[in-house]
């Protein structure tokens, strides 16, 4: 027998593809034979996880990417060859059968609605997929809520609809788009409208077979969000626009259901992580005004519970997380923009002129931020992913906006600050490089506004200090050194006649003659080529190459920790 160490990549791939798709055959033709029972889910689990990647690498390859491609992978499994088209057939309706006899598997379903998705993902692919009258089938039986597609988990439901809305951006004839988009999205729209247009909606709304649904729309929303693509982005948007102000109004019926409110918030970070990078100014606007409602309608509610309830700080954890995560997504359109007009829009209602705008990123993000500082306590500070979000939103926050940092109320701006001396000086050195990175804008902004008596002047000053010891005097991580060498020369321009009485309080302390020296000469020579300090680019570079020489020379003779 011929051993696979022989086999050109293309001959095993082949091999592999057609064992694994025996393999598949068997497992399917048992489902059909009511065998399930000895079957693993594992199994099933294992093909698909192969079945998915083979299709993603090998399955209509865009030849024009490469300069050499395999003739009869090609012939095989590319554009226009009968293999390509029942390869799709057969794993459409593995996805299909997997829905149904599976249901109850949640890891395994999950799997298979991947392999859906990676079906759809690229047009060449879905154009033979949506030519399958299963898919349609697919589709209706999903949208009217049949069993036992409504059975599955809400992950799982939130990526089968995902893949039916990539799946409509397929070629069609028009009438037949049309035809998808009413079979698909229409009666999502039609039920979510009958159902919150009730007049007694309130008094229904916590009923389980209510709260199911809502929650079931709500987990589409997220779905379709993620479906986003550049050639999309018109069409979907506008439909969930749709959907935005109506999902404020459940922050009130849903205020005492946290894992509701939750799901509410999480479609406007979907919203924002997927669109807002392709939207244009007018259309930023529209999405600004929804999530700066949807914060006021939040922090309504929250004060209203801490009134009448003592509520445990991990139960604010995923609300907190969720809304910083949103604001940072709003945040990300300031260094990822895609969108130079809105032309994406062009054939669609341009609404309110740009010129005449009222809110902004900034406004949206500082209003975020007066809800989350005062609810960020130390002890949720301990949960590493919401210690993560919440300095990376602060970072971003005194990087993009460092002009609005002072406009901050007194208690806010001293809880921002004793963050940022918190990150700094007890946190990892991943938060700690995060709240260093925060103060160089911060001292270049003192810079600009040369108002020595305001509270960043002054807190800038203490800041001199800190990052002064942790380069001299502390043992820190050496992937520090850059962002804490960058923060030190802002601040040490801005507070010049500080660091030279830090510099000799040091000296002065020493009582070895022959460290003194050094010590002095380090210092000269760290500053030698920015003297006076300016904030000029070459000096800090200037100064940044010395400082590793600095750390290299005085790293291990001063040290306390």
């Amino acid at each position: 027998m011929k051993s696979t160490a022989s086999l050109n990549p293309t001959s095993f791939a082949f091999r592999l593809l057609s064992a694994v798709l025996r393999t598949s055959e068997v497992e399917s033709r048992a489902t059909r034979a009511n065998l399930t029972e000895l079957l693993s889910p594992q199994m099933g689990k294992d093909i698909v996880w192969f079945l998915r990647r083979w299709a993603k690498t090998y399955l209509l390859v865009d030849e024009k990417l490469y300069g050499q491609i395999s003739i009869p992978l090609s012939t095989a499994f590319g554009a226009d060859t009968e293999g390509a088209q029942w390869i799709v057939g057969y794993l459409l309706e593995k996805v299909i059968n997997n829905l149904t006899v599976w249901s109850s598997e949640a890891e395994l379903a999950y799997d298979t609605v991947e392999l859906l998705v990676t079906l759809v993902e690229k047009r060449e692919r879905a154009n033979i997929v949506v030519q399958c009258e299963s898919w349609w089938n697919l589709a209706k039986q999903f949208a009217s809520r049949s069993p036992p597609l409504h059975l599955l988990s809400s992950s799982v439901q939130r990526t089968l609809m995902k893949a039916l809305v990539l799946g409509g951006f397929a070629q069609m004839d028009s009438d037949a788009k049309q035809q998808y988009w009413a079979e698909v999205l229409h009666p999502l729209q039609q039920r979510f409208l009958n159902l919150i247009n009730q007049e007694n909606f309130a008094q229904i709304s916590q009923e389980e077979a209510v709260k199911q649904e809502i929650v079931a729309t709500l987990e589409a929303l997220c779905g379709i969000a993620e479906a986003t693509q550049i050639d999309n982005v018109a069409s979907l948007f506008s439909f969930l626009m749709d959907f935005l102000s109506s999902c404020i109004g459940l922050m009130e019926v849903y205020s005492n259901t946290p894992e509701t409110i939750n799901l509410i918030i999480e479609v406007f970070v979907e919203v924002a992580h997927k669109q807002i990078c392709y939207l244009g100014e007018t259309k930023s606007m529209k999405l600004y005004e929804a999530c700066l409602t949807l914060l006021q309608v939040y922090s309504k509610n929250n004060q209203s519970r801490k009134r009448s309830d003592a509520t445990a700080e991990e139960d604010q954890y995923q609300d907190l997380l969720l809304i910083m995560e949103l604001l940072t997504n709003l945040l990300s359109k300031e260094f990822i923009d895609f969108s130079d007009t809105d032309d994406v829009f062009r054939n669609q209602d341009q609404g309110t002129p740009a010129s005449n705008r009222t809110v902004s990123a900034a406004d949206v993000v500082l209003y975020g931020v007066n809800i989350v500082l005062p609810l960020m306590s130390q002890d949720l500070l301990k949960f590493p992913s919401l210690c993560n979000q919440y300095y990376k939103l602060i970072t971003f926050i005194c990087e993009i906006f460092p002009e609005k940092i002072p406009q901050l109320p007194e208690d806010l701006f001293k809880s921002l600050m004793f963050s940022l001396e918190l990150g700094m000086t007890s946190m990892s050195s991943e938060i700690s490089q995060l709240c260093l990175e925060a103060l160089s804008p911060l001292a270049e902004q003192c810079a600009k506004n040369q108002e020595k008596d305001s509270p960043l002047f002054i807190a800038t000053r203490h800041f001199l200090k800190l990052v002064f010891d942790m380069l001299v005097l502390q043992k820190h991580n050496t992937e520090m050194t850059v962002a804490a060498g960058e923060a030190l020369y802002t601040l040490v321009c801005l507070h010049q006649a500080e660091y030279s009485e830090l510099v000799e309080t040091l000296l002065s302390s020493q009582r070895d003659a022959i460290i003194y020296q050094r010590l002095a000469d380090a210092f000269n020579k760290l500053t030698a080529s920015s003297t006076p300090p300016t904030m000029d680019r070459k000096q800090k570079v200037a100064f940044l190459k010395s400082l590793e020489e600095f750390v290299a020379n005085v790293g291990g003779l001063l040290c306390v920790k």
